[in-house]
């Protein structure tokens, strides 16, 4: 089954002509079997015959053979002590048991024995049934041999000792690139710190592929030995205090050794960083038998402390002159420190008290690690100038409020002052022009030592006040004599004055009421600076003789009326009204009276001011006006309306009114007194016909009526439904609007005439069954509608066909 394709024809007997075909039970392509994908069996060879010759045949049987199969290549390691291993089990794919193995050694049964066999390359051979060739596959084997970790030692240390590689410690000939193992990670190839590993058993393997890991020990003890600890280095401040120098080292040193200086001296390990220098200082501890002596070294620097000096104070007046900073410190300070004022800021070493504010100034002095920095301060204190402001002159009215002297200094004078008289009296600084003296009056306000005394003076002057008397006022008839105005004012006013009028304009002070206009009037008399003008008014007031007139609401009202009177005076006195029906009212305000009887009626109001100056009296005719309640009424014609003929009249049959208005709906349609109104021919509907019939504006009445319009006759019958179930056009049904349902018949007769449906409802539908409940097939079929209109009586009948769909 794996050979190379054949010609069929050559395994013909005898001499098979050209040109014939082949069947079996796979096709052949060009005469050819191929035994990898062909089948076998009987393969026929047609030649076809030339009439009247008949077709010739012959056969080729096909047998196949499987090929031997020896697996796929395949390799293995063993160890030279381990276990022997079946080869056959090392080939890769599917190999044909039955086969034979050859190699460098000889191989019984397919088994390797790394103990006596040669590694190599070993294979396995498959025999092949003709016309199939026989096969064969190879396993190579290698052969590894264990690593050597030599052989397990112990090893005694100090604990205080050297490094050591237990690598060298192991016995035999160990190979190197081992793995250790143990209590501690060790480093640099088995390399063991006594002072920072554990001692215990400590594990060498190397690791083979095939072959086991290999492994050899160490056990390491440790003794006991002197321990001076690290070396360290440690810096200190000279001001810091004593430190035990053996603190100071690394590790956990022993306390039994001695320190010695740089110099090889003995010293005790207090150290004193104030006495004692920077250098190298040492620690030993004695060893035993076993292990030597130990040391540690302890670098020490020691630096010098930073000095700022004592602290201090001054005290300065805010016009003092500027002083050093270091001027308030004693003590010894360190130069280069830096000076930073009361907020922190940075500053220089002088203090100007003009600019500078006043706090605590700090002087810094930098110390290097560990030292910290020293700090002084100088507490600075600047009392203020005092301040009494600047000399000034004032001038007071005899008329003016007492004023507090200190808001007329110039400047910004400080309250905390005090005050005296020109007659050098202590004063309280409250100056009442009306009774005080004038003069020189002097302000002093004390300086806070170091700082003295400061002082002004005020210049005061006194001038008289203007008196123009006290307001008034005056009321005058048109007809009175003139006055004098000055007479009318309170008080006592000075004469010298001059009048002005409500105009601005000057005036004599004589008020004439027959010609002049009334209004203030007002009295200007002047004073000297910083007197102020002084004013006073008279309010002149001419009563004119009383005005009647009269105002009516609901002037022209349907009897009973009710009739609002008024009128526009509003001033003093009193009113009478005499209202044309036998009434007579006395009050001045709005009155509301009720005319019970239509009709016209005069009104007379009569007012007298009641202050002297005469009274008026008005008279109008007819001014109101009372009228009868009118009836509205309407009769539609004709009384029952449709859309075949929505023409109307209405005829008006209103009493006692004189003019009218018609509304349709809500809407003012006509103001005749009879109204034509076409209503809308399409649809029925119902409509709201109102009549307002009036007397006067304020005297109406209003009827209003429903008229219906009723829809016309009308028939609408579709030609198509669907009774499918699906909820959709699923019945046939005339559409009739304005017919008799008393004389309505509707039928549905099929194509050969036979009646299926009929109703006199006009509310009934076909539902495309018949009256035993049989679905009608789909077809046309024809309808006949009958009916009277339910206005006219005309006949109404229509014929047509629907056709049913499924």
């Amino acid at each position: 089954d794996s050979g190379a394709p054949i010609a069929l024809i050559n395994s013909l007997g005898g001499t098979p002509q050209a040109g014939g075909t082949w069947s079996g039970p796979s096709a052949v392509v060009g005469g050819t079997f191929d035994p990898s994908t062909m089948t076998a069996g009987v393969y026929t060879y047609t030649v076809a015959g030339v009439a009247p010759c008949a077709d010739a045949t012959a056969t080729v049987t096909v047998s196949l053979t499987s090929s031997p199969d020896a697996g796929v290549d395949g390799s293995v390691t063993v160890c030279s002590n381990g276990a022997a291993v079946d080869l056959f089990t090392q080939l890769g794919g599917t190999p044909d048991a039955g086969g034979t193995w050859s190699g460098p050694s000889p191989i019984l049964g397919g088994t390797y024995d790394p103990a006596t066999m040669t590694a190599g390359v070993y294979t396995y051979s498959i025999a092949g049934t003709a016309p199939c060739i026989g096969t064969s596959a190879v396993v190579v084997v290698g052969l590894e041999v264990p690593g050597d970790p030599g052989t397990s030692a112990s090893i005694s240390l100090c604990a205080g000792g050297s490094s050591t590689s237990l690598f060298d410690a192991l016995g035999g000939s160990p190979e190197a690139g081992g793995v250790w193992t143990g209590p501690s990670v060790l480093v640099d190839d088995g390399v063991f710190d006594p002072t920072s590993n554990v001692a215990g058993t400590y594990t060498y393997s190397i690791s083979g592929v095939a072959c086991a890991a290999q492994q050899a020990t160490v056990d390491v003890i440790l003794l006991a030995g002197p321990d001076a600890g690290e070396d360290a280095t440690v810096t200190l401040c000279s001001s810091s205090g004593s430190v035990d120098l053996t603190d100071a080292l690394g590790g956990s040193p022993d306390g039994t050794g001695t320190w010695t200086d740089g110099l090889g001296n003995t010293i005790p390990s207090l150290f004193d960083p104030a006495i004692q220098g920077t250098g190298t200082y040492t620690y030993t501890v004695a060893g035993n038998a076993d292990c030597p002596d130990d040391s540690a070294a302890l670098l020490i620097t020691v630096n010098a402390a930073p000095q700022a000096g004592v602290s201090g104070a001054f005290v300065l007046c805010a016009n003092s002159t500027p002083v050093s900073l270091f001027d308030g410190l004693t003590g010894t300070l360190d130069a280069g420190g830096v000076w930073t004022d009361p907020l922190g800021d940075p500053h220089n070493t002088v203090f100007d008290p003009l600019i500078d504010p006043p706090g605590i100034y700090t002087y810094t002095v930098s110390g290097q690690a560990p030292c910290t920095d020293a700090t002084s301060s100088v507490v600075i204190v600047v009392n203020p100038l005092p301040d009494a402001g600047s000399d000034g002159q004032v001038a007071f009215c005899s008329s003016n409020a007492p004023v507090d002297l200190l808001s007329s200094l110039g400047g910004t004078p400080q309250p905390t002052g005090t005050w005296t008289t020109p007659g050098g009296v202590a004063f309280n600084g409250i100056f009442d022009p009306a009774s005080a003296t004038p003069g020189v009056y002097t302000y002093t306000v004390s300086g806070v030592a170091p700082c003295v005394n400061d002082q002004s003076q005020l210049t005061i002057i006194i001038n008289q006040a203007a008196n123009a008397g006290l307001n008034a006022a005056i009321d005058l008839c048109s007809q009175d004599q003139p006055v004098s105005l000055l007479d009318v004012l309170g008080g006592t006013p000075q004469s010298d004055g001059v009048w002005t009028g409500p105009d601005g304009t000057i005036s004599t002070g004589s008020f004439d009421p027959a010609t002049q206009v009334p209004g203030a009037y007002t009295y200007t008399v002047n004073a000297e600076a910083p007197c102020p003008v002084a004013i006073a008014v008279v309010q002149v007031t001419v009563v004119p003789p009383p005005v009647a007139d009269i105002v009516a609401l609901s002037n022209g009202a349907c009897a009973p009326a009710e009739v609002i009177l008024s009128s526009a005076y509003n001033g003093p006195g009193s009113c009478l009204w005499i209202l044309g029906n036998g009434q007579t009212v006395s009050d001045c305000g709005p009155i509301t009276m009720q005319y019970d009887t239509p009709g016209s009626y005069d009104v007379t109001l009569i007012i007298d001011a009641g202050n002297g100056c005469g009274a008026d009296t008005l008279t109008i005719a007819d001014l109101v006006n009372v009228y009868a309640q009118p009836t509205a009424g309407f009769d539609p014609l004709p009384e029952q309306i449709s859309t075949l003929d929505p023409v109307v009249f209405f005829n008006n049959t209103s009493e006692g009114a004189n003019s009218f208005m018609w509304e349709v709906n809500g809407v003012e349609t006509s103001s005749e007194q009879d109204l034509r109104y076409t209503f809308p021919g399409q649809l029925g509907n119902v409509y709201t016909v109102c009549l307002i019939a009036a007397s006067s504006p304020n005297c109406t009445d209003s009827i209003c009526r429903v008229i219906t319009v009723d829809d016309g006759s009308a028939v609408y019958v579709p030609n198509t439904f669907t009774p499918n179930g699906d909820a959709n056009n699923e019945f046939f049904q005339p559409i009739v609007r304005g017919v008799d349902p008393r004389y309505y018949t509707f039928q549905i007769f099929d194509r050969w005439g036979l009646m299926i449906f009929s109703t006199d409802d006009p509310n009934a539908f076909w539902d495309g069954r018949s009256s035993g409940g049989e679905e009608h097939p789909q077809d046309v079929y024809v309808w006949k509608l009958m009916a009277k209109d339910i206005h006219t009586s005309a006949r109404i009948e229509r014929i047509g066909h629907v056709t049913l769909l499924r």
